[in-house]
């Protein structure tokens, strides 16, 4: 037979490791100690490990952003919020986008 929990998903090891918080009951050293092997599990908070973003998304989105929610926006759609704001933008204003010469800086009345 083989060794049991050999073989373990990387959110097991998370949940041991502490990436999700604290665990309802305690874990035992020994079988953390098997899980991770020489990996130190977090004790803390685990947000409290990462860096603050938010000034950082204040900047990219700095373009775009009318409101406060439109950072937070930017913050959890990165790749479809500018797309999304720049035809915003350009409804606001009355302007069709999809016929706009950039170059020329010009667009059909």
């Amino acid at each position: 037979m083989g060794e049991r929990y050999k073989m373990v998903t990387k959110e097991f090891k998370g949940l041991v490791h502490g990436d999700y918080g604290k665990t309802p009951a305690p874990i035992s050293e020994e079988f953390t100690k098997q899980i991770l092997g020489d990996e130190t599990p977090i004790t803390c908070r685990p947000a409290d490990l990462l860096e603050p973003e938010v000034e950082k998304m204040k900047k990219e989105a700095a373009k775009w952003a009318i409101q406060e929610e439109d950072v937070l926006t930017y913050a959890m759609f990165p790749q479809v919020a500018p797309k999304f704001f720049e035809k915003r933008n350009q409804k606001r204003v009355g302007i069709d986008g999809d016929h706009v010469d950039m170059a020329a800086m010009s667009h059909p009345v």
